[in-house]
């Protein structure tokens, strides 16, 4: 969804990139609109490009693909959970800064107000395959970015690996948690609900990080 910006200085260049700006506002503004009203996988590039009033060619030179015009906000949700990850004081474990995050970053930082919008982007997750793939993709984007910001803030002494395996455990916690999310969700749970019950599951997930997952060792007899 379109999210307001600051306005850039005036003169030329400011003009310029303030109708950048609202072009691409316009885009995104109109692929949400067909996204929730026809379905992503019914909706053209070219449906986005006639709605918007413009070029299917305008189109791609603010969005690489379809999907990018879904997933509207990953920049933005990259960008606050590297902040999150810097914002971390001395001395406290990033691990709760990263706690405090994983909700956010599920539901876009939304609210109750939100909550239609919320359970329509995870529905349609579900029932699109090519979403599907694109969501793995971006998750290794945002690894990287994990990553890099981790090894910022612990030190020029850990060891890359180190930075990775965090950044890659991040994320698989925040896939555990948002499966559950969604199928809450989409099992009729208001979305104020689904968060409040949440809260002591994401605690107990990151609690397991912190002190990890030990030898899992096999007690069962199935074969």
């Amino acid at each position: 969804m379109v999210r307001a910006t600051p306005a850039p200085p005036d003169g030329r260049t400011g003009l310029r990139e303030q109708h950048k700006r609202r072009t691409r506002e316009a885009i995104n503004a109109a692929a949400t609109a067909l996204f929730l009203e026809h379905g992503f996988d019914a909706v053209t590039v070219a449906d986005v490009a006639r709605r918007a009033g413009v070029s299917v060619a305008t189109v791609f030179n603010y969005f690489d693909t379809k999907e990018d015009l879904f997933f509207d906000e990953v920049d933005l949700l990259r960008d606050a959970l590297v902040g999150a990850v810097h914002r971390c004081p001395r001395g406290i474990s990033v691990l709760l800064a990263l706690q405090d995050q994983v909700l956010y970053q599920l539901t876009a930082g939304r609210t109750e107000a939100d909550a239609e919008e919320v359970t329509r982007f995870h529905a349609a997750v579900v029932g699109s395959p090519d979403l599907q793939r694109h969501e793995q993709h971006l998750q290794l984007v945002r690894r990287q970015a994990l990553a890099g910001a981790l090894a910022d803030v612990l030190g020029a002494d850990l060891p890359s690996l180190t930075a990775e395996l965090a950044a890659a455990q991040y994320l698989a916690a925040e896939a555990v948690i948002g499966a559950e999310l969604r199928a809450r969700l989409l099992g009729g749970q208001p979305l104020p609900d689904a968060l409040a019950e949440l809260q002591p599951v994401t605690a107990e997930i990151f609690g397991r990080l912190r002190t990890g997952l030990g030898p899992l060792v096999r007690t069962g007899v199935r074969p």
